[in-house]
């Protein structure tokens, strides 16, 4: 999780740890800068209250080209060496306040500068997220994404992976997930997306999604749609329907008339173990069935059975398929 501020900060240590920083920000005396570095040796918590707004005043820094009026209020109270002391206190004072009802309030979930977080699920993982909205969302395997919300809308990049969407509506905030080149942009609903190496998969559980790419179409429930790299629309796939991609929440993995090798990288997602065929050309048979995903060793033989080719682990951690 991306965030400036900690809940286990007090307001007052943080008050503290911006007049030390104001203070030394132009360098500060010797005494100001040994004064500093005794507060900041006294308590572990001092150090992180200070390590914080360190870092809020760096991110206000980064705007210093722009003409904005919180950054000109900043700079107007801010301290200059020449000031007297009273004059010079009474500066930090309304820093501290400005800059703490900044941190409070802007980089909050509906604040106007927002927050950023950032979800990780490993190989064989699944995880389970509530977001600060409301929504809900679920993570498959070796997935990825990174979630930013502000005042005016709710972002998340799906980076890698796939993810199932349950969204909290909000005709204020709209609900947005970018994956590859295109936008998916919830009307109230449950939705699953799936980056896959050549295109980006879209199925609808409930409600009612937008999908904005080169073009841009509206799925209703129990609709699905794929996009390409270069976000053109492209034909679903027969194994493709809602239930099918959605099968991985149940435990499952559903395959229809599906390539060898298309299935085999699916089921390998799911476990670190390396699958692989002694010849492309068995890549071309075509599977159909229900797997368990926790029964790599019994989906395995079936699909060898099935499909009459050997099935062989030369040493562990690697599984090999070939011609009989």
């Amino acid at each position: 999780m991306t965030s400036f501020l900690d809940s286990r900060i007090s307001e007052e240590l943080r008050y503290q740890a911006i007049e030390w920083a104001i203070r030394c920000s132009d360098g500060g005396s010797e005494d100001e800068r040994r004064a500093l570095a005794a507060w900041l040796e006294e308590d572990p918590a001092h150090r992180a209250a200070y390590a914080e707004i360190a870092a809020c005043l760096e991110w206000l820094d980064s705007f210093r080209g722009a003409d904005l009026p919180a950054r000109r209020e900043a700079a107007r109270y801010r301290p200059s060496r020449h000031r007297r002391r009273a004059q010079r206190w009474v500066g930090l004072a309304l820093a501290a306040a400005l800059v703490l009802a900044l941190g409070l309030t802007a980089f909050s979930p509906d604040g106007w500068y927002g927050s950023r977080d950032r979800y990780v699920a490993a190989r064989g993982d699944l995880q389970t997220i509530d977001l600060a909205d409301g929504s809900r969302l679920e993570l498959n395997t070796d997935s990825e994404v990174e979630v930013r919300f502000n005042r005016w809308q709710r972002s998340v990049t799906l980076v890698r992976g796939e993810a199932y969407f349950r969204v909290a509506h909000d005709a204020e905030r709209p609900f947005v997930v970018i994956a590859g080149n295109g936008r998916s942009v919830d009307i109230g609903t449950e939705f699953d997306i799936y980056m896959r190496p050549d295109r980006v998969l879209v199925a609808v559980h409930e409600g009612r999604v937008r999908v904005d790419a080169r073009q841009s179409r509206e799925l209703g429930p129990s609709e699905t749609l794929a996009y390409n790299r270069a976000g053109e629309f492209v034909p679903v796939g027969s194994d493709e329907s809602v239930d099918t991609v959605t099968a991985w929440r149940r435990g499952k993995l559903v395959f229809n008339n599906r390539r060898l090798d298309e299935v085999l990288a699916e089921i390998g997602r799911y476990h670190d173990i390396r699958l692989r065929l002694t010849d492309a050309s068995l890549g071309r048979l075509t599977v159909s069935g229900t797997f368990f995903i926790n029964r790599l060793d019994t989906s395995l033989e079936i699909i060898a059975h099935s499909l009459g080719v050997a099935l062989t682990r030369p040493r562990p951690g690697e599984v090999v398929l070939g011609k009989r």
